[in-house]
């Protein structure tokens, strides 16, 4: 048996082994602390010359840098760096930065028509939607007071590879899930994935929820084509931000195609069953290099999807004839910006305009009143666009100038083979705002607009606003 000299010996030896090992390791840790410090300041360096940067070039030239910038120092960080750093991270990132804001969006209404302009709407002539499939929520406002939306928005860094956002709105009487979006943060080459229900980005007015809008009420033509809500889809949408000397950006969605007015599924017994994705839409936005404080995005967009449609043809309450086939449509969107040096967007300018054409394709399935329409066509061409300028004529306070206009072309060839065309519809729109604060706003706005409607008719008539749209909580900023 060992004696106890030679096992104090040994404890000896164990010990300063021990302490070798806690020595080196305590090396290791500091190297890597020193290796991730650099690549912090590294990153750090980088982001200073890029905000110094951004102040030089338009708004959707500086965002999308800033992404490539952010995305490239992620994918260098040390492959040393523990594992759980990064889990620490992001669960830091969620418990102390999440946005949560709260919107309502509330107004005064009149119109000076019997049965109200949100009537109207369903009658212009050569924009009648399908029937049989009821997604389109009526939000047209009421003669008087109205609430119109009151939205919930939660959004956070998920991790360092995903960030996900969700919008809840409530309309009087109905409740819903608007927005539910995952995108990722960490994919090369400029690419980026986008899945769940949003806004479809093909327009500038499309991706914006109301309280975004510098006008009151949607344009004529997006309204008449793809209703309150916009074209809202549950999908996935990849993009590519080009690697250019200025901003390019490429889009392409796959949605499954729920719009009643414009991508409608019906199935069912008389209606052929379409898998999804039903609707594909396609987006390229461009933006050149201006002067610093001046910015402009021009937009090219089309789409493509299956439609279906239900009628009541003798008004009986009883579908009796069904097609099938499918709707496009394409278009152009711009939008120029100029930030004033002065305070509060005193001197700013705003104008901005898009044009869109669509077209209806469908064949007659059945037909139980006239069955020698079966294997015949409906085919319905409409188009419009809307343009609209701003300008800060003082600190916080804003003018505003909206033309819209629908059915420049507005045809329809109907089974028996005849075809109609009908007039085209106008409105315009002036508005003012002040916002006190950059979490509210209070807007007048007066339209007068001349419609044409069914049967051969027109109607004019004038609209009065009073919104207040308050905001609570923090939210992140809106794109260019």
């Amino acid at each position: 048996a060992p004696s106890s000299g030679q096992e104090r010996g040994l404890q000896n030896d164990k010990l300063a082994t021990i302490q070798e090992q806690i020595k080196a390791l305590r090396e290791q840790m500091e190297q890597e602390r020193r290796a991730y410090e650099a690549k912090l300041q590294e990153m750090q360096e980088k982001l200073e010359g890029l905000s110094k940067r951004m102040a030089e070039k338009s708004g959707a030239d500086s965002e999308n840098e800033l992404e490539k910038e952010i995305a490239k120092s992620s994918a260098e960080t040390p492959s040393s760096a523990p594992k759980k750093i990064w889990s620490s991270v992001g669960s830091a990132i969620q418990s102390m930065n999440p946005e949560i804001a709260l919107f309502i969006d509330t107004n005064y209404y009149n119109d000076n028509t019997d049965e109200g302009v949100g009537t109207l709407l369903g009658e212009v002539a050569g924009f009648g939607h399908a029937h049989g499939h009821n997604h389109d929520h009526s939000h047209y406002f009421d003669k008087g007071f109205n609430l119109r939306e009151v939205e919930l928005y939660l959004g956070a860094e998920v991790d360092p590879y995903f960030k996900a956002y969700t919008t809840f709105a409530y309309h009087p009487g109905h409740f819903e899930v608007e927005e539910a979006v995952f995108q990722t943060t960490c994919l090369p080459a400029g690419f980026q994935v986008k899945g769940g229900k949003f806004l479809s980005d093909f327009s500038r007015i499309n991706r914006q929820h109301p309280h975004e809008w510098d006008f009151v009420d949607r344009p004529l033509i997006s309204e008449l084509v793809f209703g309150d809500h916009g074209l809202l889809e549950t999908g996935a949408q990849l993009s590519w931000l080009a690697p250019t000397p200025f901003h390019l950006l490429l889009g392409l969605e796959a949605a499954q195609g729920d719009n009643e007015r414009m991508f409608n599924y019906i199935n069912g017994e008389h209606l052929p069953d379409h898998s999804g994705p039903r609707l594909w839409v396609g987006w390229l936005k461009l933006s050149p290099n201006l002067p610093p404080r001046h910015g402009l995005q021009f937009g090219l967009f089309a789409a493509s999807g299956k439609h279906q449609e239900a009628h009541d043809g003798n008004g009986d309450g009883t579908e009796d004839h069904w097609l099938d086939g499918r709707s496009y449509f394409w278009g152009v969107d711009f939008v120029y910006k100029y930030d004033s040096p002065q305070e509060h967007g005193q001197g700013d300018w705003l104008v901005q305009g898009e044009y869109l054409r669509r077209r209806i394709d469908l064949d007659v399935l059945g037909h139980n009143l006239n069955p020698a329409m079966v294997g015949r066509s409906l085919v319905k061409n409409q188009d419009g666009f809307y343009l609209q300028g701003l300008y800060g004529f003082l600190p916080r306070w804003r003018l505003g100038l909206r033309w819209d206009m629908a059915g420049l072309t507005n045809k329809d060839q109907y089974p028996p083979g005849n075809s109609e065309n009908f007039d085209n519809s106008y409105r315009l729109s002036g508005m003012i705002d002040w916002s006190p604060s950059e979490f509210s706003r209070l807007r007048f706005q007066t339209s007068y607009g001349d419609w044409a409607l069914d049967h051969g008719s027109r109607e004019d008539f004038w609209q009065v606003f009073v919104q207040a749209i308050i905001a609570i909580g923090t939210h992140g900023a809106h794109k260019f």
